[in-house]
């Protein structure tokens, strides 16, 4: 039986669940408090991995059934500190519909002043806010919200199992890294768009053809693509910015581990070099923020925007 969307995501699976078989066994079976802190560390150091799942499955669902999703959800949860539908609900209809309008972005990199936000300033304050810019904007979709709410109240529950079972383990091995991984990834955010021109597609994401890099991001690193057609699975990526490359400004284009090592900075720089900038249908965009449809029933309509297809994630 078919379980899988897309045959490439069987790879980013395993790794999710080995990571979750690694929590597991610590858990249970190492009694060492300073060894289930090493590995704890262990896993801190490889967290971008599945930070970087778990983004392109809130984009893309790895399997073909929902309830199976949210299950592989409740696992991310305890691997990257985002919730179920956490990521569809701030990411998908918040950053990526808004990104280009810094005033309603609920990731804005830039202070009510038009000041950019330093990096340090941008990940603290972007960690306190996002359960909160959840809670906003997923009350223009109650029915999200309430499957947001619900699937947290399950995740919650279960890292509550490992705490009632042994609390200072399941403190080192999921709370405390929590934080620390989700900041990585708001971190990573800041360092895709900061600084940059807003006035175009093309001009508002740096972009990097590191092999490390898109290898541990599951080719984020061809960012405006990503932006461009979030719905686009990430293994489609490369060859999307292959089509998209010679419109993007060589100063949001890098072949680095390093986002910084692009070099454009609109505070410094002003407009970026002109390029053959085709215009966007905004509308076909926004139309694409929602995950990839599967069969399953249509949700109504918000305001004046309407999904672009029956889906469930």
């Amino acid at each position: 039986m078919r379980i899988y969307r897309h045959r490439a995501d069987r790879l980013p699976s395993a790794i999710v669940f080995a990571v979750l078989l690694v929590q597991l066994a610590t858990f249970f079976f190492v009694d060492s408090l300073w060894a289930v802190a090493a590995i704890m560390v262990a896993l801190l150091a490889f967290s971008a991995v599945p930070g970087a799942i778990s983004h392109n499955h809130h984009h893309t669902p790895t399997f073909l059934r929902a309830g199976m999703n949210r299950g592989y959800e409740v696992i991310l949860f305890l691997e990257t500190g985002v919730l179920p539908l956490a990521w569809t609900i701030h990411h998908n209809l918040g950053h990526h519909k808004h990104y280009l309008e810094q005033d309603r972005d609920p990731a804005p990199w830039k202070h009510a002043d038009g000041r950019v936000m330093s990096r340090v300033y941008y990940d603290l304050a972007g960690a306190l806010n996002m359960y909160p810019e959840v809670f906003r904007i997923g009350r223009k979709y109650p029915e999200l919200l309430r499957r947001f709410e619900c699937w947290a109240v399950i995740s919650l529950a279960v890292l509550a199992v490992f705490i009632v079972i042994d609390p200072v383990k399941a403190l080192l091995l999921f709370v405390l890294p929590m934080p620390l991984m989700y900041i990585g990834l708001l971190d990573n955010t800041y360092m895709q768009h900061s600084d940059l021109d807003t006035a175009s597609d093309f001009t508002a994401s740096r972009n990097t053809t590191s092999r490390f890099y898109n290898l541990v991001s599951g080719n984020l690193g061809y960012h405006t693509a990503h932006h461009m057609k979030p719905h686009r699975h990430w293994s489609e990526l490369p060859q999307l910015h292959a089509e998209l490359s010679r419109q993007i400004p060589a100063g949001m284009q890098c072949d680095s581990v390093l986002l910084s090592t692009c070099s454009y900075r609109h505070s410094r720089d002003g407009m970026p070099p002109p390029r053959d900038v085709l215009p966007i249908d905004r509308l076909q965009e926004i139309a694409d923020i929602l995950p990839a449809p599967l069969p399953a029933r249509r949700l109504p309509a918000v305001g004046r925007w309407r999904p672009r297809a029956a889906w469930t994630v």
